[in-house]
């Protein structure tokens, strides 16, 4: 096999990896509950558990997420029974966040899951040789560097 062929076959396997993992992100999952959750869902929860007490402008910081879709993310989150809005002390006008006992058990079955991919990942990472890790670090970031530029170009022309 040629470099050209084996160049063709890494990207091609990029492609195919970049799928499964928008195919993944598009399922939900109970994570240990009763309520099915969106990716967007628990990805919110994750951030309230992270940063308990933050406010829905850090949240959606955070996030990278407009404070609009920040506030129709927490508003479903709370219809399902996951989160609750509260006054900040220290204010009349500024909303704290907090999860509750059902979203404190999607948060925890969360950070088990993205535990056990982490080390499945490092099982397989661990046996490549520091060099090619390094050279794998570098190929990433180029790798991001043409996807930005791509989109800033769709970006500039919208």
């Amino acid at each position: 096999m040629g470099k050209d062929t084996l160049v063709i076959n890494i990207v091609n396997q990029f492609e195919s990896i970049v799928s499964l993992y928008n195919e993944v992100e598009k399922t939900t999952d109970s994570y240990g509950t009763t309520i099915l959750l969106h990716p967007s869902e628990i990805h919110m929860i994750a951030a309230i558990g992270n940063h308990p007490d933050s406010n829905l402008t850090g949240l959606a910081n955070y996030l990278g997420i407009t404070k609009g879709a920040a506030t129709k993310m927490v508003q479903k989150l709370v219809k399902k029974g996951l989160v609750i809005k509260q006054f900040a002390p220290s204010s009349e006008n500024e909303i704290k966040l907090k999860l509750t006992a059902i979203g404190k058990k999607a948060y925890l079955n969360h950070q088990s899951y993205r535990k056990n991919l982490t080390q499945k990942l490092m099982t397989i990472y661990k046996e490549v040789p520091m060099e090619v890790l390094i050279q794998m670090k570098d190929i990433g970031k180029r790798t991001a560097d043409v996807f930005n530029e791509i989109l800033m170009q769709r970006k500039s022309r919208s």
